[in-house]
């Protein structure tokens, strides 16, 4: 068996909306795709690993340093630790004037840091300028889908918030349907189908925004009883994407819902109030809220 052939594979934890798959892959190195890895650090890792670099780096160089004798003037030949600050001093190019090279050697190692410096501090400072522009949304799903009856007909219902309460323009979602279908052939897979929402865009989303699909005999949840949701293993996948005004740059937001997610035949409380002098008020305090109805519990669509 080749050494290829005899490695493990790299088992990495994929978010996935809110479910979490364990996806096996080959290996590559840490550092195939680094730019991406940094990315994606949390930013407690990525100063942790911003330190640790930092840190090798200057070993990296005190060492050298250290093991050139008279490389650095008024360095104590047997104190690591003055070719190491030494080192510092030189990487971020401070230079306190106590401690300098002190030979050919010492500047040839001393102008390497000193490169290395520079280009540190490019980098450092385009991946934190990176990060901290990466357009981020701030949209806030229900905690809930919901099944009621509603204008004469049964739909699934849920509703979204910007909490930023800026102007997403030209806001856009899909709905689909992710579920597990077997073919005549025994065969498993994951089919996704797209439900179709009777209002897919909104010109300006500031607010609130509620998503409805009507459950029709053109609609994959039609004739589907409450036993058989639960059971299928299916989940709902909406998407909402925009451009947002205030950053001048396209965002958007996931979210999925599982069976138990799904409440049947109740209805989100209404945050949309007036004041006695007429004003609107949106009491987000209320966004997840949801009443129970009585009302017919299955089929879907029947």
């Amino acid at each position: 068996m080749s050494g290829s052939q005899a490695q493990k594979p790299r088992v990495r934890t994929v978010l996935v909306g809110d479910t979490q798959v364990l996806t096996h892959q080959r290996r590559h190195g840490g550092l195939s795709d680094p730019y991406h890895l940094v990315l994606t650090l949390s930013w407690p890792r990525f100063f942790a690993a911003l330190v640790l670099v930092f840190v090798l780096v200057n070993l990296f160089f005190g060492s050298a340093y250290w093991l050139l004798p008279g490389s650095v003037i008024n360095a104590h030949e047997n104190q690591f630790f003055d070719y190491f600050f030494f080192s510092i001093e030189t990487l971020a190019t401070v230079g306190y004037g106590v401690m300098s090279p002190g030979s050919v050697a010492g500047h040839v190692v001393a102008s390497l840091e000193i490169l290395t410096g520079m280009v540190g501090i490019a980098i450092t400072t385009g991946l934190v300028f990176a990060r901290f522009s990466k357009p981020t949304a701030r949209i806030v799903f229900s905690r809930c889908a919901i099944i009621r009856d509603f204008d004469g007909a049964r739909v699934l219902m849920l509703r979204i918030a910007n909490e930023r309460h800026n102007r997403i323009v030209e806001a856009s979602a899909t709905l689909s349907l992710v579920r597990i279908e077997g073919n005549p052939q025994g065969e498993s897979f994951v089919r996704i189908h797209d439900l179709n929402l009777t209002r897919e865009r909104t010109p300006v989303f500031a607010l609130t925004w509620t998503l409805i699909h009507k459950i029709d005999e053109h609609s994959p949840l039609f004739g589907l009883t409450r036993d058989q949701w639960l059971g299928s293993r299916s989940r709902l996948l909406v998407s909402v994407a925009g451009h947002d005004e205030t950053m001048a740059a396209s965002v958007h937001a996931v979210q999925s819902y599982e069976a138990e997610d799904l409440v049947f035949d109740g209805r989100f409380v209404d945050i949309l109030k007036l004041t006695p002098d007429g004003d609107r008020v949106v009491d987000l305090t209320r966004f997840h809220d949801i009443e129970l109805m009585q009302g017919p519990s299955e089929p879907f669509g029947a």
